[in-house]
C-alpha cells in the first residue's frame, strides 16, 4: 500500500480555504482512488471548527486517514490537549490519525503522554516527530506505545540504533533512491554508512538554512527540496508568506552540485 498526503507544510494546508480544500482534496481522492493507494489528508488550521470541517469534507470524498496538528494561536492545556483529540477522533472510529508534533504549535507532547492518548484512541496510529535530542529518542523507544513514530533524519539513524522508527523525510526528499538507502542502512545496522549519510544531512541542511535563512515558514524550504526534484516547481507561497526566491534556491543547488553531485542524479 502506499500511501499519500496533501496539505502539510509544503502543501500549505495551513494556508488554504475551505474552498480551496475541498476541490483541491475531491481531485487528490480520485486520482488516489486505485488499488493499492490511500490518501491522507493534512487539517491543520488555528480553529478546530475549522478542521471538523475539513475532516468531514474529506471523509464525504472517501479518505479515512488524517494528518492533524494542535491550533498554534496558544498552547493547549492537558483538558484542551483531550478535548482536541476528542473532538476529531472520536467520531470517527473507522478513520486513523496522524499527529503532526509541531513546534509551531507551542506545544510539544511528549512520548509518556502518547502512552495514554493512545490508549484512549485507538485509532491515532503515527506520530510526526522532528527531533535530534538523544534524551527524547530514548524516551520514544523505551515507552511502549503502538503509535508509529516517524523521526526526521538526523534522529532517525540514532532510533533504528536502540530501537524501532519510521524514517519522516526532509531534507532526503531530493533524492528518493538515496532516502530508501539510508532507510535500509538503519534498519541493518549498518552504522558506518548511516554516520555517513548524516554527515552529508547535516551539510545539506546547514546549507538550506545558510541560503534561505530561519525566518522564513517550513514550506520556503519544502519548495525548494520539491524544485530540487522538478525544475519548474513554483517556490511561492500562498500570502502573506514570503518563500525562498530563484537566488537562494541556486545557491544551495550549487552547493549541492559542487559537493554532493550524486545527492542530484
Amino acid at each position: 500500500m502506499s500511501y499519500i498526503y496533501l496539505f502539510g507544510t509544503a502543501g500549505e494546508g495551513y494556508a488554504v480555504s475551505n474552498q480551496q480544500f475541498e476541490q483541491i482534496v475531491k481531485v487528490f481522492a480520485e486520482e488516489m482512488s486505485e488499488p493499492g493507494l490511500c490518501p491522507i489528508a493534512g487539517l491543520i488550521s488555528l480553529s478546530l471548527n475549522v478542521m471538523k470541517e475539513r475532516l468531514k469534507i474529506a471523509y464525504n470524498l472517501g479518505v479515512r486517514d488524517f494528518m492533524v496538528a494542535l491550533p498554534s494561536w496558544g498552547q493547549v492545556s492537558r483538558p484542551e490537549l483531550i478535548s482536541f483529540f476528542d473532538e476529531l477522533c472520536t467520531p470517527y472510529p473507522d478513520c486513523r490519525f496522524i499527529h503532526y508534533n509541531n513546534l509551531r504549535s507551542k506545544r510539544i507532547i511528549e512520548p509518556k503522554e502518547y502512552v495514554v492518548l493512545a490508549e484512549r484512541y485507538p485509532n491515532l496510529v503515527a506520530v510526526k516527530y522532528s527531533t535530534t535530542d538523544i534524551m527524547k529518542i530514548q524516551d520514544i523507544i523505551n515507552n511502549p506505545c503502538p503509535i508509529q513514530y516517524f523521526i526526521t533524519e538526523m534522529g532517525f539513524g540514532y532510533a533504528n540504533m536502540i530501537g524501532e522508527a519510521g524514517l519522516l523525510m526532509s531534507i532526503s526528499s531530493i533524492n528518493i533512491k538515496k532516502a530508501w538507502e539510508y532507510f535500509n542502512a538503519s534498519v541493518k545496522g549498518d552504522t558506518d554508512t548511516v554516520i555517513r549519510y548524516q554527515k552529508e544531512f547535516y551539510a545539506l541542511i546547514k546549507k538550506v538554512i545558510d541560503s534561505v535563512g530561519t525566518e522564513k515558514i517550513d514550506g520556503s524550504y519544502d519548495k525548494i527540496y520539491c524544485k530540487a526534484i522538478l525544475n519548474d516547481f513554483p517556490l511561492r507561497l500562498l500570502p502573506p508568506y514570503e518563500g525562498a526566491d530563484e537566488d537562494e534556491y541556486t545557491k544551495f543547488i550549487e552547493f549541492v552540485k559542487s559537493n554532493y553531485p550524486c545527492w542530484l542524479e
